[in-house]
């Protein structure tokens, strides 16, 4: 995702569908913010109900909060750095330009809040699309197909084949809601000071993939009904594919990084405490005052 950061004015000079793909559709996927938040949870409730102390616990939340944010953030700095860099050859190399004329751009450096990038006539716009973006959807389809194939016939890995058929809907949700990022004045009339000018697509993606993945992890125990084979494989594709889709750890550090000091700090507070408060209302008190006596997915 850093590298894509600085990366971006290179892309976007190739396809806009391109960046999107790069930022969105991969960074976005394969990091997730609902999982990590899933992870809290267990480290401060001691869901495994280990034999240790509450401080403990306590300590294994906050080393799980802490190592996760900071190593975000320093992964999008050093990305940030490579891309620089890499941006400085592209330029030298193929535009023919020397690095003293290369000045790093508004444009460039622009945290990719604003993902989908320019105007869009409707979801698909084929008016607009050149050869490089109808290449790049029918290698991804291909890739797509080839792959749940290929994990449909391996043995064992039902729920991944699953999971990748949920994926493309958590992230094309989250695509979608990150145009609410991007329109600060038209949500500041429904929204409490508080959240005008924080990435508010970004924040309900996380926020609503979290509370989808407290309940899923409620049914995989068989607190409601003892799940069978068949639903053990959906509820787990649906976790590991929709919710983990949907919801993306390289924005939000992204946007943290991008953002002044103050407004960084209240957003990052507000999707964790929000994240967390869903997890402990809907499971937390659950693993307090439940037992769960045979097998769960």
């Amino acid at each position: 995702m850093g590298m894509s950061m600085r990366l971006k004015g290179v892309l976007l000079s190739y396809s806009p569908a391109l960046n999107t793909g790069i930022t969105t559709g991969l960074c976005g996927s394969i990091t997730t913010f609902s999982s990590w938040q899933l992870l809290l949870l267990q480290q401060f409730f001691n869901t495994t109900r280990s034999d240790h102390s509450q401080f403990r616990n306590f300590l294994g939340g906050m080393s799980v909060l802490a190592t996760t944010l900071g190593c975000s953030v320093a992964a999008i700095r050093l990305g940030q750095m490579i891309g620089d860099e890499l941006r400085i050859a592209f330029n030298y190399f193929l535009a023919r330009s020397t690095p003293a004329e290369i000045q790093v751009t508004k444009v460039e450096t622009a945290m990719f809040t604003t993902e989908p990038t320019g105007h869009r006539d409707g979801w698909l716009a084929w008016d607009k699309w050149a050869k490089f973006d109808i290449a790049l959807a029918a290698g991804g389809v291909a890739g797509a197909i080839a792959s749940t194939v290929a994990v449909a016939l391996a043995p064992r890995t039902r729920s991944v084949s699953i999971a990748l058929l949920f994926g493309p809907l958590g992230t094309i949700l989250r695509w979608q809601l990150a145009s609410l990022n991007t329109q600060p004045r038209q949500n500041a009339r429904y929204l409490p000071r508080v959240l005008v000018g924080l990435p508010l697509g970004t924040l309900i993606a996380n926020v609503l993939g979290s509370a989808i993945l407290s309940i899923i992890y409620i049914l995989q125990t068989g607190a409601v009904v003892r799940p069978s084979a068949a639903s053990c494989y959906v509820l787990a594709a649906v976790s590991d594919g929709f919710c983990g889709c949907l919801t993306t750890i390289s924005t939000f550090a992204a946007e943290i990084t991008t953002m002044r000091s103050r407004p960084s700090m209240l957003y990052a507070g507000i999707s964790i405490v929000v994240a967390q408060a869903f997890f402990i209302l809907i499971s937390g008190i659950y693993f307090k005052t439940a037992t769960v006596d045979y097998d769960t997915c």
